[in-house]
């Protein structure tokens, strides 16, 4: 499992300089976050978490179906937008209100899913995709974006890898050689 955790810290200079005011609000779903600003001058500062993990059985050491790999990862909202969703929807229940469909969506994670499995040799097959939370809808879970790629593992180059990908949705397809660092 991976977990990281990090801060965006921005400085903005000149006229246009944080034109857009934010304002904290506690009924509807404004952002805030910690933001200082003067004349000419911005500074801003925000947070944002992800958690993968990865589970892997077999390693290419057999001819057929050897490797079998699953990786989720979760990307949580920036520190503002959970803090002013979570904030929403304790308001609306400590009211004894339903809480608002746009504020509980706010606080979910967006997911994403891979699946890759060995088909023959170094070629394998992979399916991606993000997985959104719509509450709006009766099937709340539902795929987004998925990519297909077969992938050729090449030894000679010790991690690269040749990759052939299709996305319907974008309708693109493209064939790439990623090197990787060992």
């Amino acid at each position: 499992m991976f977990i990281s955790v990090g801060a965006v810290f921005s400085a903005y200079l000149g006229e246009n300089s944080m034109k857009k005011q934010q304002s904290c609000s506690l009924r509807g779903l404004k952002d805030f976050d910690l933001r200082a600003q003067v004349a000419n001058s911005a500074v801003s500062v925000d947070s944002f978490a992800s958690a993968s993990l990865t589970a892997q059985h077999g390693n290419f050491q057999r001819l057929f179906l050897d490797l079998t790999r699953v990786h989720t990862s979760f990307d949580f909202p920036s520190g503002s937008k959970l803090l002013s969703g979570i904030t929403s929807v304790a308001c609306s229940l400590y009211n004894s209100q339903v809480p608002n469909v746009e504020a509980l969506q706010a606080i979910c994670p967006r997911a994403s899913l891979s699946f890759q499995q060995q088909i023959i040799g170094p070629f394998s097959f992979r399916v991606d995709s993000e997985i959104a939370i719509d509450l709006k809808k009766d099937w709340y879970l539902s795929v987004k974006n998925p990519v297909f790629a077969i992938e050729h593992a090449l030894q000679v180059l010790w991690s690269a890898k040749a990759v052939a990908w299709y996305s319907p949705m974008q309708r693109e397809f493209m064939v790439e050689l990623r090197f990787f660092e060992t």
